[in-house]
């Protein structure tokens, strides 16, 4: 893929047709005519802009990185939240050699990371795997790490596939670029990285096309690290239920260039039933959960977590006791702290259900 704009490859070609080729008729030269010249050197000055941009880029990306990382953390600021931090450092492991099984480039380039003080529901990666999750977001997730896990996945996937990289040769300034490789600061490569800042959480520097593919791939990601498949879903169902994109959150800017948080949701739930061979379901609008077609649960809401919020949860462990076979083997059972099993899979708790022995049966008579 071109390092440049497309207007630039458009008028640098006709320019060269016109050259080599000798067919095209130039404008007789007047105060308001084309200059072929003058356009040729813009192009070509605008090329060597946009070789400087790159060279630089590539700096903060590689060897530069941990000083970039420096001025995220000098403006977001880093909050030293034990809980956070150590969950964090805990999700990052798992999803990094979860990764490495396809890129093994991770181990070179491992990601520098830390939570930030922010307290709005997001995270982000910039360039040279430099990320941050904002102690919000902890927050407002109630420390599921489930949940956690598949935010940081998705901001992990913009870092694999460069999405941040691509975003910015896609929207930096040209006058700033200009300036700068002009005056051929040696302190551009600061510049730039302040510039770069400037612009996280914006959503400036990612397209819904890049958005969506990390959210692909950040599934992958997630379940190869152990993580309940269905908190994909779940994620989505409590932004719908507790950080509604109507309300001050900033939810709604955060995710303007976003696919909807609805859809999200339900490509979610999709990837879940799919992973099960499509024996486990759950109704978005019901939020009941069906396994082979019939009802299993529905679960009710609670003060900490919406009953689809749940089903989403429990769904997807039962996901995991039918993937690879629609016939699981192993028992249904309650431990001594009123966990239901099936073999050695973990389901849910049973203490806020009324009739747990009933439920128990139902579920063995389901498998």
């Amino acid at each position: 893929m071109s390092k440049f704009p497309s207007f630039i490859n458009k008028a640098a070609v006709a320019a060269a047709l016109c050259l080599s080729i000798g067919t095209c008729t130039l404008p007789t030269a007047t105060a308001d005519a084309f200059d072929v010249g003058g356009s040729l050197g813009t192009i070509i000055n605008l090329g060597a802009q946009y070789a400087y941009l790159d060279k630089q880029l590539n700096y903060i990306d590689n060897g530069g990185r941990n000083e970039y990382m420096q001025q995220v953390k000098d403006k977001y600021g880093v909050d030293e939240t034990e809980r956070a931090n150590t969950m964090l450092a805990s999700v990052m492991s798992r999803l990094s050699d979860s990764i490495a099984v396809t890129d093994p480039s991770i181990k070179q380039k491992p990601y520098n990371y830390f939570v930030n003080k922010d307290t709005s529901f997001n995270a982000f990666c910039t360039v040279g795997h430099n990320m941050s999750v904002n102690i919000g977001l902890f927050d407002k997730l109630n420390y599921n790490e489930n949940e956690i896990a598949f935010v940081v996945a998705h901001e992990m996937g913009h870092g694999e596939k460069g999405h941040a990289i691509k975003g910015v040769r896609k929207s930096f300034p040209i006058d700033l670029l200009t300036s700068l490789y002009a005056s051929q600061n040696p302190a551009a490569t600061a510049q730039i990285g302040a510039k770069l800042a400037s612009q996280i959480g914006t959503a400036k520097l990612v397209t819904k096309p890049m958005e969506v593919e990390a959210d692909e791939v950040a599934f992958g990601y997630a379940v190869g690290a152990g993580y309940n498949i269905g908190a994909g879903a779940a994620v989505w169902q409590r932004v719908l239920d507790r950080i509604d994109t109507s309300s001050s959150s900033g939810v709604s800017d955060l995710f303007n260039d976003h696919p909807t948080n609805i859809s999200r949701r339900d490509k979610y739930n999709t990837k879940m039933s799919a992973w099960s061979g499509n024996v486990v379901k759950v109704d978005t609008k019901t939020g009941s959960i069906t396994i082979r077609g019939k009802e299993f649960y529905k679960p009710a809401d609670t003060t900490d977590m919406s009953g689809k919020e749940q089903a989403y949860l429990i769904a997807g462990n039962l996901s995991a006791v039918y993937h690879n076979t629609s016939k699981p083997a192993g028992n249904v059972w309650t431990s001594e702290d009123n966990l239901l099993y099936v073999g050695e899979q973990p389901i849910m708790s049973l203490n806020s259900v009324a009739n747990a022995s009933e439920l128990q049966a139902k579920l063995q008579q389901l498998l």
